[in-house]
């Protein structure tokens, strides 16, 4: 139970703080005509990190899905019924692949904005 509230408030934790770099970068960044730009390309990360937070809130709602059917599972006094729905859930990666997705996108953003900003800089010196 521990470890689930633990992966619950780290879920909420990182999506309030992808949320947070999408509010800083949509304030922040100059926008310009698409092109192959600094404009461009932070565009680029903060749709990157736009989608990373959409996998956020659907690794949520995975996971409140998965503590519903176990609240199913251990409903049914039938233990045929019960583990059916254990069977089910173990089954499930959903939320796994959601949480290696958000992740892998979370890196991405990262790595797009270091990129934008270490690229700008040698485009504008020359």
């Amino acid at each position: 139970m521990q470890h689930n509230d633990a992966a619950s408030k780290l879920d909420y934790f990182i999506l309030g703080v992808t949320l947070a770099i999408c509010a800083y970068l949509a304030q922040t960044n100059p926008y310009g005509k698409i092109g192959l730009n600094k404009e461009t390309l932070l565009l680029g990360t903060l749709f990157v990190f736009a989608f990373s937070a959409i996998f956020g809130f659907k690794r949520l709602e995975s996971a409140i899905k998965t503590a519903r059917l176990n609240t199913i599972a251990l409903g049914f006094a039938d233990p045929a019924a019960t583990q059916f729905y254990v069977d089910k859930l173990k089954d499930d990666k959903t939320g796994h692949r959601y949480y290696v997705i958000r992740n892998r996108l979370l890196f991405a953003g990262l790595l797009c904005y270091v990129t934008t900003q270490v690229w700008a800089a040698y485009q504008s010196t020359g």
